[in-house]
Order: structure tokens, then C-alpha cells, then sequence
């Protein structure tokens, strides 16, 4: 035991073991800071590597349905002018209304109807091709022929609208990850990187969610 000023000690070790036991603990409790700062760096390091993986992907994603949407307008576009290339030269056995659809459909592909003809199936069109043969009255006939016009062009409004707003959609997505991941990447802090991380996470889940 040491005796001090006020009394006895009850300490088994001298006041310099007790220094030298406080600055071990410290040291150690200093070093497991270390390391755990250490793999929470290796783990954000990770994540990041992670979340760039997706950002890439998710790029590559809106990029394949930009081209999706005009390599179906190409087909379609090509296979219009296969099938009114080839018109002349078919041969059935009812050739007066085979050259009346084909006249038709060619017909409908010109002028301001050319790129909601495009949204039709082929079938579909010679189908509405053949019933009009067989109205005699001219006017029911043009007005038959103006009413699918006007439904084939709301049918292209529409698709070309959903296409905007997913390849919008998709931009913004894109965009929002890669200012998460900008700001993941300015905190120096471990801990701040962390949180930032957690929340860039939830935002590709829910880009993820959407698509």
C-alpha cells in the first residue's frame, strides 16, 4: 500500500504502474478506434465501388430503351416499305382487291399519317383494309377511314408519350444517384460518409422499385 496526505492507499500498484495501466488502456482503446474506423472505411469504399456498379447499369438501362424506341420505329419504318415495295408484285386469286388494300395502306403511310401509320401493325391495317371493300357508300367510307386515322394517331400520342416519360423518368433517376454519390463521396468523415451512404442506398432502392 502508498500512503498519501490523506491517508493509506488502498491501491495495490504505485501511482507510476497506475500512469503506465492508464496510458496502455488509452493506447488500446485508441487502436480498436482505429480499426473500427479502419473497416468502416474498407466497407464504405465497398459500397461506393458497389453503388457505382448500379449507376453504370442504370445508365446502360435508360440508354437500351432510347435505342428500344427507335430501332422499333426502324422496323417498323423498314417493314412498311418492304411490304409496299413487294405489293406489286403479289398474285391471288381476288387481284382487284388486293391492289385496293394496297393502294389503301400506301396511301395512309403519306403526308401527316405516315408516323401513326407507323405505330400499327401491318396485319391490323390490311385487316381495316379489306372491311373497307366492302362499304359501298363512299362517304361512310371516308368517314370510316378518318375515324381509324383519328384512333391510330391517339394510339401514337400515347406511346409516345409513355416513351418520353419513362426515358424522363430514367434521367432523373440517373441524375439523383449520381448527386447522392457526389455528395457520398465530399464527406471526409467516416461516420457522415456512413449516413450519407444509408441514404443513397434508399434512393436506388426506390429507382429500382420504379423500374
Amino acid at each position: 500500500m502508498v500512503e498519501t496526505r490523506s491517508g493509506l492507499d488502498t491501491s495495490p500498484y504505485s501511482k507510476e504502474q497506475q500512469e503506465k495501466m492508464a496510458t496502455l488502456v488509452k493506447e488500446n482503446r485508441e487502436r480498436k478506434e482505429r480499426e473500427k474506423q479502419a473497416k468502416l472505411k474498407a466497407i464504405a469504399e465497398e459500397q461506393a465501388a458497389k453503388m457505382k456498379e448500379i449507376e453504370e447499369e442504370m445508365e446502360k438501362k435508360k440508354k437500351a430503351a432510347e435505342e428500344e424506341a427507335i430501332a422499333k420505329e426502324e422496323k417498323e419504318r423498314m417493314r412498311i416499305e418492304s411490304r409496299e415495295g413487294s405489293s406489286g408484285t403479289k398474285r391471288d386469286t381476288d387481284a382487284e382487291m388486293e391492289k385496293k388494300i394496297s393502294e389503301w395502306v400506301a396511301n395512309l403511310s403519306l403526308g401527316e399519317d405516315e408516323e401513326a401509320h407507323m405505330y400499327v401493325p401491318q396485319e391490323e391495317k390490311e385487316a381495316f383494309a379489306k372491311t373497307l371493300t366492302v362499304i359501298e357508300d363512299p362517304f361512310e367510307r371516308q368517314e370510316a377511314e378518318e375515324e381509324k386515322r383519328l384512333e391510330w394517331k391517339l394510339r401514337m400520342k400515347r406511346e409516345q408519350k409513355r416513351r418520353r416519360e419513362k426515358a424522363n423518368r430514367l434521367t432523373a433517376e440517373v441524375e439523383k444517384v449520381r448527386t447522392c454519390r457526389q455528395e457520398v463521396q465530399t464527406q471526409a468523415d467516416v461516420s457522415a460518409k456512413m449516413d450519407k451512404m444509408l441514404g443513397y442506398l434508399e434512393v436506388l432502392s426506390e429507382a429500382w422499385l420504379e423500374e
